[in-house]
């Protein structure tokens, strides 16, 4: 029950992030806001504010900000409609912004509970393994496969990402930069090259960086997954939805309780918070970067598209992802009964 009040919270930061950029935006931009909601259906607590109407909502996925003008004509000042198109790119793309800056604010939190991090820099090389008489102690790897890595993450996600093709690594030794070809082991379905990344402490400036190079590593596998999926390189039933990510949460929150430390969480946050924010940039209909790609169109034929005609797409995109929803979260539930 306690693992199920805190994804609600979770889920409930969230939105509130990325609703509150749209609001904020909006209400700079001098667009009347009618209703700020969080959470859909009916309405359990609502508070008239002086032009809108603040509101909680039974069902903690989603929310929304309802402006005036936003799906129709309107004649108002105060209307999305009658804003020039720099004014509803920013409307249309702060949510998400928001949702980025979160993580990033979240990162910070993490970063300065930590003492020290691991970086892509060999401690020590194993025996029987390949990487053995190729690296050695205190090389610091720069590329992988020509991709610049600054973080153990990045390393990692990269060199699980070559599979069990030889992979290049360009690194520091030294003082000169060497290029070497490593074939990586494969080891109960693990992709190993066979070293120990060595760590770094962290001062206040290298905090800030570290912050902010997991939020560009975080919102790059993003990218990277989507491409994986689309290409086929990984399954649609990879896919998680709601009740798979509510499964995370409370698996990171009971690992926050057995370790004592609430970074493993808060890690978890941040990734579901700049992958939401980084997913609605996308250009896929329903979504804001859906909205953002009709404005960028408009300004290319110069002329603004009938509302009713981009609706139409717009509600098509929601029923597919709808669908794509509960496709994720058939996936969800076969692996929580199996588990």
């Amino acid at each position: 029950m306690l693992n199920i009040l805190i994804a609600i919270l979770v889920f409930c930061l969230i939105i509130t992030a990325h609703e509150f950029g749209h609001f904020i935006s909006a209400k700079i931009c001098g667009v009347t806001v009618h209703e700020f909601s969080i959470g859909m259906g009916p309405a359990f607590f609502k508070k008239q504010g002086k032009e809108t109407l603040f509101s909680l909502r039974a069902i903690p996925f989603g929310g929304y900000c309802k402006m005036e003008g936003e799906d129709e004509e309107s004649e108002s000042e105060g209307s999305f409609s009658s804003k020039s198109r720099p004014k509803k790119l920013l409307i249309l793309a702060s949510g998400a912004i928001m949702n980025i800056i979160t993580g990033f604010l979240l990162f910070v939190i993490i970063m300065f509970q930590t003492k020290a991090v691991v970086v892509p820099v060999v401690d020590t090389v194993l025996e029987n393994y390949p990487a053995y008489n190729v690296l050695m102690s205190g090389d610091e790897i720069t590329k992988v496969n020509g991709k610049r890595v600054y973080t153990s993450t990045n390393l990692n996600t990269e060199i699980a990402r070559n599979g069990e093709q030889p992979v290049e690594l360009t690194l520091k030794r030294n003082g000169e930069t060497k290029v070497v070809t490593i074939t990586p082991k494969n080891e109960d379905g693990r992709v190993l090259l066979g070293f120990m990344s060595g760590v770094k402490e962290l001062n206040f400036g290298n905090r800030l960086f570290y912050a902010y190079r997991n939020t560009v590593d975080f919102s790059k596998m993003v990218i990277t997954s989507l491409g994986d999926l689309i290409t086929g390189k990984v399954g649609l039933n990879n896919l998680s939805g709601p009740a798979g990510i509510v499964s995370e949460i409370g698996n990171a929150a009971d690992s926050a309780k057995e370790e004592g430390s609430y970074i493993p969480l808060l890690v978890l946050v941040a990734f579901i918070t700049i992958n939401l924010g980084v997913f609605n940039l996308l250009p896929i209909p329903a979504l804001d970067g859906g909205r953002i790609f009709f404005v960028l169109v408009s300004a290319v034929i110069r002329k603004d598209i009938p509302p009713e005609k981009e609706g139409i797409v717009h509600f098509i995109g929601l029923v597919l992802l709808f669908g794509l929803m509960i496709y994720a979260t058939g996936n969800d539930l076969i692996r929580i009964f199996r588990s």
